[in-house]
């Protein structure tokens, strides 16, 4: 039996005629050699007299009976802007092959076309493989380059199978551009069926299905669910008063239904595709209380928007709840979708909803979650909320207010924590403007202060976590790389499909996951410290040890430990996630400087008790949805309960409004150089004071 590349040898320089079964000589032999010859002429049938079959002629690749015409020299476009072009040298190559199928017998004979001159080439067999590569070789650039292997890895993987097979010298000259275009190939193979189609209701449909193969379940709203529905049209001529029998009450029987259609929204209005699967709508309507919402376009080519509801579960992981796709981002839409992912998940119930400014998507939300009497009166049955994301929130104000010192003004009035503080820095920014319509456009944004100023985020510190839609950004952002403007609605459910994928495997990953196996993370920590971290889920695991971090390099500066009489402080950090920060931690350690008689600053009860926070009662992270007290009494940290914490917090604000407007008040006077004025205040404060105190 020849070897492979026998075989090539003996098609390459045919001397004499070879007979093989045509199964054979198709599958095994002209794959080794189909690089070397161009056929010029076929198929023909055969001779008369000669078995039924037929020919095709082939000459060799490389023949070429005369030279490319030279370059245009015409024009004044210099060689350095010309296209580089190779000039193939022209070979006198004489060497010509028949070959034969003969269709009764099933062999196939391979001769030369002369039969006085024999098939003998002015050139080798490697010559020709520098041009063009065989059928076999690329066979296996097909296999291979469907594999996740960098180019390298790829052509060495081909190089020894074809050097296994006998065909090392035609793999020896397989590029990188080779690899590059059988990809490019591929890949838009298999996109065809991702492109879509021109009926967007059989798309619609599509979609549907290939959801239901990947555990999504889809609801959908407009043409294509009013086209399955039946009994709409009897209902609707049951309205008009029954059957019609003359042609003046059928037409208008007819225009009675076309109008109904259009009033209730049945034919040629938005289309939507609402799918989730049965996890992540568990997910919705478990830890729904706070779902982010955000959308984003061109993912298909029908310009389909994409809307995800993005919640965070008890481990402080974030996924995806529900999608849906429309084709129009008005409000009727939006509200369709929102109420069709209701009914996939009935008993999600958000109290906050965080979105961007969309008017559209505010008027949707007020529309599916409505408020009612009850709601109003009862503080744990209040309606969805809707408060807007910082980051989009001083991106508007950059495009719109364009004075830097009033924009600055109104950035700081975002940040207060209290409504006097975020009322003073409003007027600072509205005395400062003196543009008239920036002046207007403030008046109006500080209308609906309370969706977008974080003052009225501190009843909840999840609120505080969660200020921006950054996360769903940068899930959308994944989603974007996959799928593009030629895609179908299938090509983009496909994409979210395999994000989702990728998101719920990192969900899985995290409960597991700890700093034991971190050790460049936690070099600087001590064990002790380490040792009550590792007992915290691992994304509060992540926020202590940045803490810690932040502690020694306060320590290397030199500065001095904050002086706290209790595990609480007033920074950011423990205002968001009420964890000791860089400041408790740093007067802990120092807590050895103390006075023997005064208790424990934090000690291990304190953190047993924060561990248990999370873990005893199985809440997680979701012990953040109202804001709770932590206060020292000796050696023991006590949790107050969801009102009186209410109260508490509520009275501390009050208490730091009145502190903010006394100190407006004495710099105005100090201002003004009211001296009067200023004695009477200090006067009225300092009796006030000690009236207070002596009771």
């Amino acid at each position: 039996m020849p070897t492979a590349q026998e075989k090539r040898e003996l098609l390459f320089n045919v001397h004499s005629p070879i007979e093989l079964p045509t199964k054979e000589f198709e599958d095994d032999w002209w794959p080794l050699i189909s690089n070397a010859w161009s056929c010029y002429s076929g198929p023909k049938p055969t001779p008369v007299g000669a078995p039924l079959g037929y020919i095709r002629n082939y000459t060799c690749r490389l023949a070429t009976k005369f030279n490319p015409k030279p370059k245009d020299t015409s024009n004044d476009t210099p060689d350095t802007k010309r296209r580089k072009r190779t000039v193939r040298v022209a070979h006198e190559c004489p060497a010509a092959i028949k070959i034969t199928h003969v269709t009764a017998t099933g062999i196939t004979t391979v001769e030369c076309t002369h039969s006085d001159t024999p098939a003998v080439h002015t050139h080798s067999l490697a010559d020709v493989d520098k041009v063009k590569r065989p059928a076999a070789i690329k066979a296996m650039i097909d296999k291979e380059t469907l594999k996740s292997n960098n180019p390298l890895e790829t052509i060495a993987s081909i190089r020894q199978i074809a050097e296994e097979s006998g065909l090392g010298e035609a793999a020896a000259f397989v590029t990188r551009a080779e690899l590059v275009n059988t990809r490019r190939r591929q890949r838009h193979t298999e996109l065809v069926p991702l492109v879509g189609d021109v009926h967007v209701d059989d798309e619609v449909r599509a979609a549907m299905e290939f959801l239901a193969t990947r555990d999504y379940q889809c609801k959908s709203f407009g043409r294509n669910a009013a086209a399955t529905l039946s009994g709409i049209v009897p209902l609707l001529n049951a309205n008009d008063g029954g059957p019609c029998t003359s042609s003046n009450s059928s037409s208008r029987s007819s225009s009675s239904i076309n109008n109904t259609n259009i009033n209730n929204g049945i034919t040629d209005l938005a289309q939507g595709l609402v799918f989730g699967r049965s996890q992540q709508l568990t997910k919705l309507a478990t830890h729904g209380w706070l779902t982010l919402i955000g959308s984003v376009k061109d993912t298909n080519q029908h310009g389909w928007k994409l809307f995800t509801l993005y919640v965070r579960d008890r481990l402080g992981c974030w996924d995806s709840g529900a999608h849906f796709f429309v084709n129009d981002t008005s409000s009727s839409p939006v509200t369709q979708a929102l109420k069709l992912v209701r009914l996939l998940a009935p008993s999600w119930q958000p109290r906050y909803i965080l979105t961007d400014r969309s008017p559209e998507i505010t008027t949707a939300i007020e529309t599916t979650f409505p408020k009612t009497a009850q709601d109003a009166q009862q503080e744990e049955h209040q309606k969805c909320e809707v408060i807007f994301s910082t980051a989009h929130t001083i991106q508007i104000w950059k495009r719109n207010i364009t004075d830097p010192q009033v924009r600055y003004r109104m950035i700081q009035a975002l940040h207060c924590r209290t409504r006097l503080g975020f009322e003073y820095m409003v007027e600072k920014a509205v005395s400062d403007c003196n543009n008239l319509a920036t002046k207007q456009y403030i008046k109006d944004n500080c209308v609906g202060a309370e969706r977008w100023g974080l003052f009225a985020r501190q009843k909840s510190p999840f609120l505080l976590q969660a200020a921006s839609l950054s996360v769903l950004d940068a899930y959308h952002r994944e989603v974007e790389r996959l799928p593009s403007v030629i895609f179908g609605l299938i090509g983009a459910s496909r994409a979210v499909a395999e994000v989702d994928d990728n998101r719920m495997e990192l969900s899985l990953k995290a409960p597991t996951a700890s700093y034991k196996d971190e050790t460049p993370l936690i070099d600087n920590i001590a064990s002790t410290l380490l040792t009550h971290i590792q007992h915290f889920p691992y994304t509060i695991q992540m926020l202590l040890v940045e803490e810690v971090h932040a502690m020694n390099t306060r320590i290397a500066k030199g500065k001095r430990p904050p002086g706290l009489r209790e595990p609480r402080c007033g920074c950011d950090f423990f205002n968001t996630y009420l964890l000791p920060c860089r400041h408790v931690l740093h007067t802990a350690l120092f807590e050895d400087l103390r006075s023997a008689k005064e208790p424990a600053f934090l000690d291990d009860a304190d953190w047993m008790f924060l561990q248990n926070k999370f873990t005893a009662k199985k809440e997680g992270l979701d012990i953040y949805r109202t804001r709770f007290s932590v206060t020292g009494n000796g050696r023991e940290i006590t949790e107050k309960t969801a009102e009186q914490a209410g109260k508490a917090e509520i009275d501390k604000l009050k208490m730091e409004e009145l502190f903010e407007s006394s100190q407006r008040l004495y710099q105005g006077l100090a201002d003004r150089g009211d001296l009067k004025g200023l004695e009477a205040f200090v006067t009225d404060f300092e009796a006030f004071s000690t009236s207070r105190g002596s009771n």
